[in-house]
């Protein structure tokens, strides 16, 4: 959980202390990584998420079936890798080839964890899982997906109900949405991988036999 707790307090120190220089409206979340501190926080916070994917990948998310989720999470966690590492471009620099990388690989990251919701959420019905985890994996699942969508048309066809004067609204939904799915998934792989204690078995009692005086045989 540390993880998520470190991802989100660096996207939200750089929410406070990069507003004169990001408007959170109408720019891209990587905008902050060009700025101080972003230049710092921005990929150590990416990496946080990356590593609490790649821990999740490695223990599981506590279903019965999950080798396929397990992959999802690894695959994203190298996508988050990426977009940390590769810088996304400057008006000066204009969409350069890191940029790209920075961009498709962002985005792959956020369609991985979109779609291992939406498996999670379909098994844990069958599962023992929490309710709370249950509601709150579909409740990341329908609003990741709607989000997601909203920011896919903003970015690619920005002309859209001038989508691109707001585009930064939807990816700052999708950041929160994604983390938070991140919380139900360590909480469910915590639970399941505590151990269960044994119960005790109690012995019976020998009773002695009662000897009838006063009985002759």
């Amino acid at each position: 959980m540390s993880g998520i707790a470190a991802s989100q307090a660096g996207f939200a120190v750089m929410h406070l202390t990069q507003s004169h220089d990001v408007d959170a409206v109408s720019t891209p979340v990587s905008a902050y990584a060009v700025t101080w501190p972003g230049v710092l926080l921005f990929p150590a916070s990416v990496i946080a998420l990356a590593a609490t994917c790649f821990i999740l990948a490695m223990r599981g998310v506590g279903l019965a079936r999950e080798g396929f989720v397990k992959f999802l999470l690894g695959a994203t966690a190298v996508m988050l890798v990426c977009a940390a590492v590769f810088r996304t471009g400057t008006p000066e620099s204009g969409l350069t080839w890191w940029a790209q990388i920075h961009r498709y690989s962002a985005g792959a990251a956020f369609v991985l964890l979109t779609v291992v919701a939406g498996i999670c959420a379909a098994r844990m019905r069958g599962a023992d899982a929490p309710a709370w985890v249950r509601h709150g994996t579909w409740w990341a699942t329908v609003l990741a997906a709607l989000t997601f969508l909203t920011t896919t048309v903003n970015t690619f066809l920005p002309g859209v109900l001038d989508g691109g004067d707001w585009r930064g609204i939807p990816q700052r939904v999708l950041l929160v949405v994604l983390s938070s799915l991140l919380w139900f998934l360590v909480a469910n792989s915590i639970r399941t991988a505590a151990p269960v204690a044994p119960v005790p078995v109690v012995e019976p009692v020998p009773t002695p036999a009662r000897v009838l005086t006063g009985v002759r045989s």
